[in-house]
């Protein structure tokens, strides 16, 4: 203990005397982040960054060593140098050749400015790390069913300094060598090829070509027994890498088959060749994310394999997360943004690209842009919350950066770019894309850069929509307005609403839609450009008189769409008869837009939904949407059947009646559907997370234990799970046993989550109790993942009570993770905050934020949001209620 007291009372005398950047000393800040302010001072100061490294992880050890040599100048010599890394052990430091005693904090080293030089510098740094826990930094993993290890990286936004010494910020990027012994049976991925492999008895030593200039962030080291396909018809060297007991499960033509598509879109579309000397992809276990575009070697989550057949709509995930990735090999990787306030240049380009990708090169041109529309309404749902932010973001520090992962960021980037790829003609949006990698490449870029770039290949200045539509918030509704006489069109306008009153530029195309025989088609369509409040259009006098206008037609625009009182009628007595699948699903999100903030009763919706939805729809797309919208997309998500269960209005012979209304209809169609087709699977997945009458929980326990059977539906082992779980959640008679067998059955991972799921779904308090001290136990024998999986299990819609007995505990636990955890563990366990439907002002989560100092950005945001969906909520079942 005095040991560490000498020493925190050293970094503190080093550190309290720098503080004025004038001077120019270096702040330093005794917390896991990096600020923007010390970032850019360190950028000023270091240039020319190789890191020579060695890892040993041959091992069966918590730990590995690792030895790094950090070439690089300065610029001057007067200031300590930090380098980050966390919570690891330094066992030697060498600066310019000489041993330096270690000053440490467990997040960066601070090396005295007397060891430095103006110009080459060389530090060697000989280190000690534990493998992560939670996903982050350098993960390992034992696969339950044949004990094999695996390991993989996961480094963004900070936590490559988690891993190895280094200056881990983007606009620091460097080059790096490395050399890795490991096991004798274990590939090693990187983003270079190996130069040489050299075998011992016991293990390898993997030497690595030099790599390319990039990131930290996206640098990346995967080792272990994976089985690894390779794609023979491959432009570029292409592997795929997974663990050996999922292979038979993966669907290898589709990923190649998607990967190869992506080179030629992204090749020819960007003008710029693929930048880097292969390209391998790992599917890889508990992993926190999608997938991670590491240069070269990007990870997916195991959740893109199925253990039976894939939909069309995971087909689609699939193709259009890959394209996702490989677009980020040049929007992020071969030019990366600056500073973490231009994440979008990462992020947002990533997401257009890939549906742009998709819509152009793939089998899926014909629903490539309905699938956006779901990530626009992400978007549109995040804009709409007191925490939303501008595309551009204000970071002052790595905290904030992780909490900007959201829907502005992918959501309302990706529609703005859409929009003004719409705006300006596909031949001037590519040249700008085009200008962009040839002027910047293996640089940083701020907002600027690209907008010039834009501005350059489009001959416009871009400056007003910059400034409208990528530095403020909110988003803007349009309304339509019209006079007819005679059945003619005697007067049009437009107008714009906005809540901060940003009138924005838009540009976008008008439906008039009108009945001929049974079907309510488009009559016409007309393209506008409104840079103003309003705007009268006059072309459209004289034209027959609309039955519905829709004002965002084919979905060009980042607009909430508010129909007149005429459109709103016509369209509540015509929804079954319009023809266009597409402005089907584009209408029938505006109702439900109009549901979830309080325009329109959810009753009436319900009506729609059994009479004009889900008994006739035919179109996959469509009729998933409809159902998603009666049973939520998670099980804490905003239903029919959630608003139905917090309306104190209906007696509970109503509710159920509500309820049976639904689990009939979907179960009759599902018995109906064509045998193995995508409405089958559809309604199957609806059916289970609907189903909560005992005559239909009875339904799913027959088809799980085979006394009954639908033609053309194989109940796989995925399958066999969801129904478990769903019986779990409504404590099935003899549900827990059913899972305890399957368990013994199904010794894989995804078994054991499965498992630990349907056991936080029991709806018993003494059960999440248990699940939640397991979450604060820092010595717990399940992983983060595990722990996760259990945590988003506890409190599904059906078991408000639970929730509701927790609440008062909540607070002091969200105060003692907030306190002992990290960034990720605090912003997941915020999801257990009362979910109440009741009014935001005054609530206890309210006042826990007032009174509660030093909460974390992502704790914060995640409280803020609960309680602004708690008044939502009331809001729509008050509306039904009048």
């Amino acid at each position: 203990m005095f040991k560490l007291m000498v020493l925190g009372t050293l970094i503190v005398g080093l550190l309290s005397c720098s503080t004025d950047y004038k001077r120019e000393k270096v702040k330093g800040t005794d917390a896991p982040i990096l600020s923007q302010e010390d970032a850019v001072h360190r950028a000023k100061k270091v240039s020319d960054v190789e890191y020579d490294l060695f890892f040993d992880i041959s091992a069966k050890k918590e730990f590995y060593t690792g030895v790094n040599k950090i070439t690089f100048k300065l610029n001057t010599a007067s200031q300590d140098l930090r380098i980050d890394f966390a919570k690891g052990s330094v066992r030697k430091t060498l600066v310019n050749g000489e041993k330096v005693n270690n000053v440490y904090n467990k997040h960066y080293l601070l090396i005295p400015s007397k060891f430095l030089k103006s110009g080459d510098n060389e530090i060697e740094v000989h280190f000690t790390q534990s493998y992560s826990r939670d996903g982050s930094g350098y993960y390992r993993f034992t696969d339950p069913e044949d004990n094999k290890i695996y390991t993989y990286t996961d480094l963004e936004p900070y936590d490559a300094n988690k891993v190895f010494p280094c200056f881990d910020q983007p606009n620091l990027k460097a080059k790096y060598k490395m050399y890795v012994k490991a096991p004798k049976d274990w590939h090693v991925i990187t983003s270079t090829l190996p130069k040489k492999i050299i075998t011992k008895k016991d293990y390898k030593i993997w030497s690595f070509n030099k790599s390319d200039l990039f990131s930290t962030y996206i640098w990346s080291l995967h080792a272990g027994p994976y089985h690894v396909f390779t794609d023979t018809k491959a432009k570029y060297p292409s592997r795929l890498f997974v663990r050996d007991s999922l292979k038979k499960y993966v669907k290898v033509d589709d990923w190649f088959t998607f990967t190869r598509q992506s080179f030629e879109f992204l090749n020819e579309y960007f003008g710029y060749e693929y930048p880097y000397k292969k390209y391998d992809q790992l599917i890889v276990p508990d992993f926190n994310a999608g997938a991670m575009e590491n240069v070269a070697a990007v990870t997916f989550a195991e959740r893109f394999i199925n253990r039976g057949e894939k939909s069309q709509k995971e087909r689609r995930r699939l193709a259009n997360v890959i394209f996702h990735e490989m677009a980020h090999m040049w929007f992020g990787n071969l030019v990366t943004m600056n500073w973490w306030n231009d994440l979008w240049l990462n992020e947002s380009f990533a997401t257009y690209m890939a549906n742009l990708g998709v819509a152009t090169n793939t089998e899926f041109k014909e629903q490539a842009w309905r699938d956006f529309n779901g990530t626009k309404s992400w978007a549109y749902w995040e804009d709409q919350l007191v925490t939303t932010h501008p595309i551009v973001a204000d970071v002052p520090d790595t905290s904030q950066a992780f909490a900007n992962f959201d829907g502005i960021t992918y959501g309302k980037g990706a529609s703005s770019l859409k929009q003004i790829h719409y705006f300006l003609g596909d031949e001037s949006f590519k040249a700008g894309l085009q200008v962009y990698f040839k002027k910047h490449a293996n640089q940083n870029t701020e907002l600027k850069d690209f907008i010039q770039a834009l501005e350059t290949g489009s001959k416009r200045s871009l400056k007003d929509w910059q400034k409208k539509w990528l530095q403020t918030t909110g988003v803007n509704t349009l309304q339509t307005k019209f006079e007819c006489i005679e059945n003619k069109i005697t007067a049009f306008e437009l107008t714009q609403t906005a809540p901060n009153n940003i009138i924005r530029p838009h540009a976008f195309e008008v439906a008039f839609l009108n009945t001929k025989e049974t079907k309510m088609n488009v009559a016409s369509i007309h393209k506008i450009e409104l840079t103003t409040k309003t705007k009268k259009i006059t072309e459209v006098i004289g034209l027959a008189c609309p039955e519905i206008v829709y004002p965002n037609y084919n979905d060009h625009d980042y607009v909430m769409v508010e129909l007149d009182p005429k459109s709103l009628e016509n369209l509540t007595k015509n929804l079954k008869n319009i023809d266009s699948p597409f402005l089907r699903q584009l209408l029938w999100a505006t109702l439900w837009d109009m549901v979830y903030y309080g325009q329109f009763s959810y009753r009436n919706y319900a009506d729609l939904a059994l009479e004009q939805g889900l008994e006739i729809e035919t179109d996959d797309i469509m009729l998933r949407d409809i159902l998603s919208s009666v049973h939520g997309r998670s099980s804490t998500s905003p239903s029919l059947l959630y608003y139905a269960s917090k309306d104190t209005s209906l007696s509970q012979l109503v509710y159920s009646e509500f309820v049976k209304d639904f689990e009939k209809v979907i179960w009759q169609r599902l018995i109906k559907a064509k045998a193995g087709s995508e409405l089958q699977k559809i309604l199957f997945s609806s059916f289970v997370q609907t189903a909560q009458s005992t005559y239909y929980l009875s339904k799913l326990l027959d088809l799980y234990s085979q006394r009954a059977s639908i033609l053309g539906l194989e109940i796989d082992q995925d399958k066999r799970w969801s129904i478990l779980a769903r019986l779990s959640m409504y404590n099935f008679p003899r549900s827990q046993i059913l899972v305890n067998n399957e368990k013994a059955k199904d010794n894989s991972s995804m078994g054991k989550k499965m498992a630990i799921i349907c056991e936080a779904l029991q709806n018993n308090s003494e059960t999440k109790q248990m699940w939640i001290k397991e979450f604060k136990n820092g010595d717990s024998k399940f992983s983060f993942s595990e722990l996760k999986s259990a945590l988003y299990s506890l409190f599904p819609n059906n078991q408000a009570e639970q929730r509701q007995l927790y609440s008062e505990q909540f607070f002091k636990d969200m105060k003692w993770i907030n306190d002992n955890k990290d960034d990720m563990a605090s912003s997941a366990f915020a999801r257990l905050a009362p979910l109440d439907c009741k009014p935001s002002k005054n609530s206890p989560i309210e006042s826990f934020l007032n009174e509660t100092k030093k909460l974390k950005a992502g704790v914060i945001k995640k409280l803020k949001i609960i309680n602004q969906e708690n008044q939502r909520c009331f809001n729509t079942v008050q509306l039904a209620q009048e």
